[in-house]
């Protein structure tokens, strides 16, 4: 027997990471976007390790396997969560992967993460 009729409780495994991975939620059906959003994550794994990036992708008919919380319900994009669990950006086309690294290094934990980290990826 299978659990696939048990859906996942986004609000839930998004509360699962709070203080230990900021989060990049995705949510779409757009192939160009998928495809922009997947490479920036793979291009950039190195920058969004050290800024503690958590990467989750929902797309296409995955989002049935999800209960949506409101906040998230009937929109597309991306959405930068802070470690407190709270929506700190939004996008719904690619321009957040743009700015994502800089939103985050301006946020006070990450002012000072820095200064306890070596920078390994320059």
């Amino acid at each position: 027997m299978s659990n696939s009729s048990v859906k996942i409780n986004l609000e839930e495994y998004i509360n699962s990471f709070s203080w230990d991975k900021r989060i990049v939620l995705f949510i779409t059906k757009d192939i160009h976007f998928i495809n922009e959003t997947d490479d920036f994550f793979k291009t950039n794994s190195c920058e969004n390790e050290e800024r503690n990036l958590k990467y989750i992708r929902i797309v296409g008919d995955d989002i049935n396997k999800y209960i949506i919380p409101d906040r998230y319900k009937n929109k597309y994009g991306l959405w930068l969560i802070g470690y407190d669990g709270g929506d700190k950006s939004y996008s719904n086309d690619t321009s957040l992967l743009k700015e994502i690294h800089n939103i985050i290094d301006t946020m006070t934990i990450r002012k000072i993460e820095m200064t306890e980290q070596n920078e390994k990826c320059n």
